[in-house]
């Protein structure tokens, strides 16, 4: 039997007090608490892609699989510092088309 992994999008916005976060930070930074939470094997298997980031609005979109959209979703949760800078992640929405998430995140 054949599973299809179907891909999710994830809008978020992140709040923190300084002005930009370079996105290569911001990367590292998803990757290395996903792997301290769920582990190479989880983090391999997540399917993760940075579709889109905008650093002067501190938006943007990540792509995973929808079997690992609860572990992102916890992921991004448990996320409460880049770089000694205290930020909070707000997920805007999640959607199942980049077209759609590309669109939320224009509007918003």
């Amino acid at each position: 039997m054949v599973t299809i992994k179907r891909d999710r999008y994830v809008v978020f916005h992140l709040i923190s007090d300084a002005e930009k976060i370079e996105e290569s930070i911001f990367k590292s930074s998803i990757w290395r608490t996903y792997q301290t939470i769920f582990g190479l094997y989880g983090s391999s298997g997540a399917g993760l892609y940075f579709e889109d980031y905008d650093e002067d609005k501190k938006t943007g979109i990540i792509r995973c699989t929808h079997t690992s959209l609860p572990q992102l979703l916890t992921v991004l949760a448990f996320m409460t510092e880049v770089k000694e800078t205290k930020i909070l992640i707000q997920i805007m929405n999640v959607s199942g088309t980049v077209n759609k998430a590309k669109q939320i995140l224009t509007t918003k």
